[in-house]
């Protein structure tokens, strides 16, 4: 249900606003930083982040919970990039980044982080994309997760002596 919804929410802002002139400006740095997640630059790209967000919380339930910390870091990755970027794609490898099981784990076999893996490299090579901040969103939540479970283990070992 949460995936339908936010698919449908980028579909209506998309419509509604387009890519509104202000998040390519220089003013109202952190409005763009809060806002820049839910505008696409033309419908192409809407419809791959859109097929991207229905292939990741498709497999893990959790996803929904974990879309407030994404935002969050999609946020703060923001002002790695050169130039002004949009769409919802850094928010997409904050969530992936999060969900990883841990690093022990084979979690990079699975076809989603293996796609998004391979997405991400072309980006890379191709200008107009912005490589660092969904590498950084990525990692950020990879460290996120990494922190979560550290508590987890630490605060259940505490538990135990009581």
């Amino acid at each position: 249900m949460v995936r339908i919804v936010l698919i449908l929410l980028l579909v209506a802002m998309q419509i509604a606003f387009g890519a509104p002139e202000y998040l390519l400006g220089t003013e109202h740095y952190w409005f763009r930083a809060l806002s820049y997640s839910f505008f696409h630059a033309n419908f192409l790209h809407l419809v791959i982040n859109c097929l991207a967000a229905w292939s990741i919380f498709v497999p893990s339930r959790k996803c929904s919970r974990l879309l407030p910390a994404a935002f969050f870091i999609a946020v703060l990755v923001y002002p790695l990039s050169l130039r002004p970027v949009i769409g919802f794609s850094n928010v997409l490898y904050a969530v992936l980044g999060l969900n990883t099981p841990s690093l022990k784990s084979k979690w990079w076999k699975q076809p989603t982080v293996i796609v998004f893996l391979v997405v991400t490299l072309a980006m890379v090579f191709i200008p107009k994309f912005s490589a660092t901040t969904h590498i950084a969103a990525f990692v950020l939540g990879m460290a996120g997760a990494s922190l979560k479970r550290g508590w987890l283990k630490l605060t259940s070992d505490a538990r135990r002596y009581y």
